[in-house]
């Protein structure tokens, strides 16, 4: 299974938005630009935010018009044939989707999505009639194929983040089902399957051409690291097994294994941070700082000064205090990691006005474009972005 979208048309949009954003920043000409979009032309229609939220929402109600006339028609049938029917809308949903717009180069545009998270809605429903709405045939089988499929073939970030947060529940729910020693360690076993699940979408992502679902692999990666980071978390770990595990705690009483959540709570964040830094990847450094946050709500949760005005100064002035000694430590490059704004940070180390010259003198336009490595290769951003788009 491959793209519904064209590489190299997509290529050129985001080429076209990278060298409108140098534009706009003064780095090219408006002539330089004409000749960059007469080079790398693209038939996709990708209109901004704003078209594409309202033509979302007349897509959708549109299609709900037409589904809610279809439903209308069998209002009388059994449950089968209105799940039948559904499951029919959604294939019909996918079709015209890809027939009547993919194919006349849509791209992103608001209907696209409006018809793909339509689809996977009547698909998902249809079987839950089918089935009874069976828990695990719907949650196993159903949404996690469904999603994964529409978030591989177009490139969606929503299904993406759905299909992973699907992944964890199924997890969860079996292992809360099977009861006993399994129940009890289902903190670790999150740990352990979503830092493999992590390594794992990394492995992938180097070992291949994956440029076209670069995005795509960024949410899950970022994704395993915070519910790998929930697994340890002593405040998700205790309040869940108050809620869930029927956990009788007295005043003075803690969790089972509760020096292992603290520490927990308090090294990962840090060690994702570290790796972030030291391996110059902004995915990383965002999600440490993340869960450094809520490493600190977490134990404001439980423990207090007494008096909130002095715990908010204190924290403001330990994350002024951080920040500064950051910002100054990073000033200059440092291993290929700096606190400079890069415009288009991807392309952070490409020679602009070269770049130009190559690409409208005849040069490469696979977009194979050798650059000086100067921030020291890393992988999403900052001083040392790649030379992979």
């Amino acid at each position: 299974m491959k793209s519904a979208y064209n590489a190299q048309w997509i290529y050129n949009l985001q080429v076209i938005k990278l060298a409108r954003g140098w534009l706009k920043h003064g780095q090219i000409e408006p002539n330089q630009f004409a000749t960059i979009q007469e080079q790398y032309k693209t038939p996709l229609i990708h209109p901004n935010i704003a078209i594409r939220l309202l033509l979302f929402i007349a897509t959708v109600i549109a299609v709900s018009g037409v589904s809610g006339l279809v439903f209308l028609i069998f209002s009388g049938a059994n449950d089968e044939t209105i799940s039948i029917i559904s499951i029919l809308l959604g294939i019909v949903a996918f079709v015209v989707l890809e027939r009547a717009f993919i194919s006349n180069h849509h791209y992103k545009s608001g209907v696209t999505e409006a018809l793909m998270y339509m689809a996977c809605g009547f698909i998902i429903f249809g079987m839950a009639m089918l089935v009874n709405f069976d828990v695990v045939v719907v949650i196993q089988v159903v949404m996690l194929m469904v999603f994964a499929f529409t978030a591989f073939r177009y490139l969606d970030l929503l299904l993406t983040l759905a299909f992973i947060i699907t992944f964890s529940w199924t997890i969860f729910y079996h292992c809360y089902e099977a009861g006993g020693i399994l129940r009890s360690i289902i903190p670790f076993v999150f740990m352990l399957v979503f830092s493999g699940f992590f390594l794992l979408i990394r492995k992938i992502n180097k070992g291949g051409n994956w440029n076209l679902w670069n995005d795509n692999l960024l949410v899950l990666e970022a994704c395993s690291l915070l519910l790998m980071y929930a697994g340890g978390n002593y405040l998700v770990v205790r309040e869940l097994s108050i809620e869930m595990m029927d956990l009788d705690l007295q005043p003075n009483d803690d969790i089972p294994f509760a020096f292992l959540f603290y520490f927990f709570t308090v090294t990962i964040p840090i060690i994702i941070l570290w790796a972030g830094i030291k391996f110059k990847d902004k995915v990383l450094v965002r999600v440490g700082l993340a869960t450094i946050a809520f490493s600190v709500f977490t134990f404001k949760f439980y423990y207090s000064f007494g008096h909130p005005e002095i715990t908010m100064m204190i924290a403001g002035i330990i994350a002024i205090a951080i920040a500064v000694m950051l910002m100054r430590y990073l000033k200059d490059l440092r291993n290929g990691f700096t606190s400079e704004n890069i415009q288009s940070s991807a392309w952070a180390n490409v020679n602009a006005e070269a770049f130009i010259i190559s690409q409208t003198m005849g040069g490469n336009r696979e977009g194979k474009i050798e650059v000086e490595q100067t921030g020291g290769g890393g992988r999403t951003g900052g001083g040392g972005a790649s030379t992979s788009f």
